[in-house]
């Protein structure tokens, strides 16, 4: 592994590595003793970094105070014990040091962003119910309901069946909505072996706008139907 190589350090302390890059980086660490000591000493410094109890945005200029106030100690404080016996590289330290700082200030301020924006996503994955109905057998003993649900912006039809009889062939439950005796196809399902169907339908803005009065489930011949073919099996007004 050559010195370019080494300068990996950084990246495979603080876990910015790949699997390939850590395995092939920590192949290289068995056998470099310098890249060995760095570590050391930066899982040392790490324990004396202080770390600020609130997560916030960095000032702008934070960066270059960490860099001038490090880079100006020459000695380390009395109450601060050496991290080793052997003599330390002069250069090492402080540039260490002032890396691992701004290490820190950079994950601490990527980790606050995350936060805002799972934050963000989690309220606007909030699903409102916005009309349930319990669908009625119009044949057979079926039964089903259907719910209306609004998540964000977005509009959706749930619709679930259970006690449904058997399909043959290509036949397939089709679900529709109604608007003065106009049906749209909302939705197509097969059942499963114990009579269970369900499907999800997203509202597109012709859907959201129109004010449907009725929710119907057919079994129809096939998935091509246009319009309604088959028996109405579960109905309800909406």
């Amino acid at each position: 592994m050559t010195t370019h190589q080494c300068d990996y350090l950084l990246d495979y302390y603080n876990g910015h590595l790949s699997e390939l890059e850590r395995a092939q980086y920590e192949k290289h660490l068995e056998s470099c003793p310098q890249c060995q000591e760095e570590l050391h000493e930066l899982e040392q410094l790490a324990e004396y970094m202080p770390f600020a109890s609130d997560i916030v945005e960095p000032p702008k200029d934070l960066e270059d105070r960490v860099l001038a106030n490090i880079l100006s100690e020459e000695k380390p404080k009395a109450n601060v014990q050496p991290f080793s016996t052997k003599k330390k590289r002069s250069w090492f330290l402080p540039s260490v040091a002032a890396a691992l700082a701004l290490s820190l200030i950079g994950n601490a301020y990527l980790f606050t962003q995350i936060e805002d924006q799972n934050e963000v996503v989690e309220q606007a994955t909030i699903d409102q119910v916005v009309q349930y109905v319990d669908l009625a057998a119009v044949s057979g003993n079926a039964k089903g309901t259907a719910s209306i649900i609004k998540q964000g912006e977005q509009t959706s039809m749930v619709v679930q069946a259970s006690e449904l009889q058997g399909l043959s062939n290509e036949e397939v439950y089709q679900v529709w909505l109604i608007k003065d005796d106009k049906p749209e196809r909302a939705g197509t399902f097969v059942t499963s072996k114990d009579g269970k169907g369900s499907v999800v339908f997203k509202f597109n803005e012709e859907f959201t706008k129109k004010d449907w009065d009725t929710v119907a489930i057919t079994l129809e011949p096939d998935a091509n139907s246009q319009l309604p073919q088959g028996e109405i099996v579960l109905a309800s007004e909406i």
